[in-house]
């Protein structure tokens, strides 16, 4: 199993980063670092709606690059009170969602595909607020320069 590391970067408090950084010690293999550098980043955790209770997690290179480690992140989120739900820029091709159900043990998570949208603003136009992303790519969720990137020490 590789490293993987996570990107972090608000001076904000965020409940449910706490849960990402409990699981993240627990695991003990992967790691977070504060510091932008897009090249030595697997997963982006970017704070939005400080009211949320849903964390939208990125399936392709996401949940993929260690199944067992989100599944009891999963877990720990629910546990929590928190919803986790799957965000992908997949289409909803029922082969599609049967991959995604089927990896992830058919854990009961919500699960929705953008067919290549700013996962941001399908989110919000499905009328659901995130609290906190978790990708491997940024720019699938919103665009350069916006508040959300900017408050999380991404400027471009």
């Amino acid at each position: 199993m590789t490293e993987l590391v996570f990107y972090y970067h608000n001076t904000l408090p965020c409940a449910a980063f706490g849960v990402l950084e409990a699981a993240i010690k627990m695991h003990g293999k992967h790691k977070i670092i504060t510091q932008f550098d897009e090249f030595s980043i697997d997963a982006y955790v970017l704070v939005d709606s400080p009211t949320s209770r849903i964390v939208a997690i990125d399936f392709d290179n996401t949940i993929t690059a260690d199944v067992d480690f989100y599944l009891n992140l999963i877990d720990a989120y629910r546990s929590r009170h928190w919803e986790p739900v799957v965000c992908t820029l997949r289409d909803d091709d029922n082969e599609n969602l049967l991959e995604i159900h089927d990896k992830l043990h058919d854990a009961g998570i919500r699960v929705y595909t953008t067919d290549g949208k700013k996962k941001r603003a399908f989110m919000l136009h499905e009328g659901i607020s995130v609290g906190m992303w978790i990708d491997d790519y940024f720019p699938a969720i919103t665009q350069f320069g916006t508040p959300l990137l900017v408050r999380n020490g991404i400027e471009y």
